[in-house]
């Protein structure tokens, strides 16, 4: 199954390509995007290059998870993620019915609810036609946008964990937050 283009009242949310290269970089070089992901620090181009690779694989198990590219009237928003988990085995499998939640939103956009609308249509999409069972977002605890967003899509707050970093961003002393949604819990707020 390949990925689908989604939409929403004000998106077009595009399968993600390598022709939006220039678009994701103009994210992962903007300081105030990247304030909270990795190492609170904008990338280089090669280093965003390396992200958007990694996004493309995301779509590679013919699942119809991925990435999309989101746009409103033609300008780019931003993107979101449904990518397959990997297993605890050794060396580790894709996992289909459990998949990983992220999104990076241009500022121009924040506080519009671009992100909430995307993000609902992404659950919707792969709760519904592509058979995942339970979905998984993290970030920084200190990201209250990312964490509204993810509490107003119904994710729950499960956890909150400190990883240790050679280089730690600022505000990770808080710790990371993991937050998530089943399936049956996603019906059950449908009703």
């Amino acid at each position: 199954m390949s990925q689908s283009t989604l939409s929403t009242a004000r998106l077009e949310l595009l399968p993600l390509s390598a022709e939006h290269k220039e678009f994701l970089y103009l994210l992962d070089s903007n300081p105030e995007v990247m304030k909270y992901i990795g190492y609170g620090k904008p990338l280089t181009a090669d280093e965003s290059g390396i992200v958007l690779n990694h996004l493309l694989e995301t779509a590679t198990s013919g699942s119809g998870l991925g990435t999309w590219a989101g746009f409103a009237d033609g300008e780019f928003v931003g993107w979101w993620v449904l990518a397959p988990s990997q297993t605890d085995d050794t060396p580790p499998k894709l996992n289909n019915d459990r998949a990983v939640f992220g999104f990076r939103v241009a500022p121009n956009f924040w506080g519009q609810g671009f992100a909430k609308e995307a993000s609902r249509e992404l659950l919707k999409h792969g709760f519904q036609e592509l058979g995942v069972r339970e979905v998984l977002g993290d970030t920084m605890a200190i990201n209250a946008g990312s964490r509204a967003t993810m509490a107003t899509c119904g994710l729950r707050h499960i956890r909150t964990f400190h990883n240790q970093y050679d280089n730690p961003p600022p505000g990770i002393e808080e710790g990371e937050v993991e937050y998530r949604i089943t399936k049956d819990e996603w019906l059950a707020l449908r009703k």
